[in-house]
């Protein structure tokens, strides 16, 4: 069978959907902390042989499959692609294999991924996606099962593998269990709960699957508590706040100005409650160890059981009077070097390199820090050009989404539908404090560019049928 022919088989779209579940996988493996302790070549041929098929894809789809031209905005994300590659050529000095592998990663993401959903047709994308909620749902509920059980246990421990600092279990006051950082890991776990809430709103789910669900809405909603992330904490309470004002139009479908200030008024207050609930159940969790051990004999004090309590507090906060735990001083320092190259910006893995030569007593690069911000990083890497392109969809993006939201006054029946909004909501969200929804690959860039190019060819499908009605 030749590749030319390969797109007119009929395993064509198995073999895709297979590479996107492994594609998933994959990513899955990276937060796993235990996964770094395996060469790191096996991740990258991992990597590069995913991405070849991707490329693959996207290429006998570009020759076969004209629906690819179809995905909303599609010349926006290839003007940036340009445009991030010119900025690539430009710094090649500072080296170019790791700026090879963000072009990949973007390519991947803004072409394989985006269209996904118009190359395959919304339906199958939608039977693949809900398979992939389950499948994300029940994995993570496992790992993170068992990382609590590691803080009942108050195991620790850290240890290196190849050059790679592997941390297991509560470091420093914090869980970071089995997963590699708690920060992006709770960044999933707050997916995971949005999956769950959405499961339990699909028709015909088996009764185990509906228990698995409660039970992880459970679980994901303690380890953010044990993980102490302040990054998952605010997006948490953003997707509250979002969802919670939407899904009052079911109580209440009045769009009346009295009636939305109450769901405004409403909604915020019971974030104030769940951010109060956060610092309670915390509390409460720093007695569970003890028991836990006194529960089932772990605790072989001859004294007899002593409710005592384990710290909470993280040192790296406690220790600093900064809020932003230096957040502010590193995009104070990336936009400093973006000035130096505002055009074109300079280049994803460049970007130390070259603002060591041009800006050595920077901040960021004194303390080897990357943007820690999607937003300001596209400025960074890329400069002003690739910051129009891909701002430019962003906004528009954003704008179609509230409008279609608008426009059917705020109707929240279709449970899917909502679940990827909110999905994207948070993972836009988390990019005011990572840097990980394109630059490079991983589960929260994953879902967002599969998710967001569902979103976008359901409403641009929507509006075409409206217009077709008239």
């Amino acid at each position: 069978m030749g590749i030319s022919s390969l797109s007119d088989t009929r395993y064509y779209d198995k073999i895709k959907n297979l590479a996107v579940a492994f594609f998933m996988f994959m990513l899955v493996g990276r937060f796993i902390n235990l996964y770094w302790a395996l060469p790191r070549k096996i991740d990258s041929v991992a990597f590069l042989g995913i991405s070849f098929f991707a490329i693959l894809f996207v290429c006998l789809d570009l020759i076969k499959n004209k629906k690819i031209y179809t995905a909303p905005n599609l010349m926006c994300l290839l003007f940036f692609t340009v445009s991030c590659a010119v900025s690539c050529l430009i710094y090649v000095e500072y080296g170019w294999a790791g700026n090879l592998k963000s072009l990949i990663s973007i390519f991947v993401s803004l072409f394989f991924l985006y269209p996904f959903a118009s190359v395959n047709g919304i339906e199958k994308t939608k039977k693949i996606i809900i398979i992939l909620q389950k499948i994300l749902v029940v994995m993570w509920f496992v790992a993170a099962l068992i990382s609590i059980i590691t803080f009942l246990l108050q195991y620790s421990s850290i240890f290196y593998v190849g050059g790679t600092r592997i941390l297991v279990g509560c470091i420093e006051n914090r869980l970071f269990g089995f997963f590699s950082d708690p920060n992006y890991a709770s960044i999933v776990s707050i997916l995971t709960i949005i999956f769950s809430v959405a499961i339990l709103n699909y028709k015909n789910q088996s009764k185990l699957m509906r228990i698995i669900c409660v039970c992880n809405i459970v679980a994901q909603f303690i380890y953010i508590v044990l993980g102490a992330s302040r990054t998952g904490e605010v997006c948490l309470l953003l997707t509250l706040l979002v969802s919670s004002f939407v899904y009052s139009y079911k109580l209440n479908p009045s769009s009346k100005f009295y009636a939305v200030v109450i769901r405004i008024f409403a909604a915020i207050c019971l974030c104030v409650f769940v951010h109060y609930l956060i610092g309670a159940v915390r509390l409460v969790l720093s007695y569970a160890p003890s028991v836990f051990k006194a529960v089932f004999g772990l605790d072989y004090s001859q004294s007899g059981f002593v409710l005592h309590q384990v710290s909470m507090e993280r040192p790296d906060v406690a220790q600093t009077t900064d809020i932003s735990n230096l957040r502010f001083r590193i995009w104070g320092s990336a936009l400093e070097i973006f000035r130096t190259t505002w055009l074109f910006g300079a280049s994803p893995r460049n970007a130390l390199l070259y603002a060591s030569d041009v800006l050595p007593k920077s901040f960021i690069v004194a303390r080897g820090y990357d943007a820690h911000n999607f937003y300001v990083a596209i400025l960074l890497y890329t400069g002003s050009l690739g910051a129009i392109f891909l701002g430019f969809f962003l906004i528009k993006s954003a704008y179609l989404i509230i409008k279609h939201y608008f426009k059917n006054h705020f109707s929240v029946s279709d449970a899917f539908f909502n679940s990827l909004a909110l999905s994207a909501l948070c993972i836009a969200a988390s990019g005011m404090f990572l840097s990980e929804i394109l630059f490079i690959t991983t589960l929260g860039s994953f879902f967002f560019w599969l998710f967001l190019g569902y979103i976008m060819s359901t409403i641009d499908c929507k509006s075409k049928c409206d217009f077709e009605d008239r």
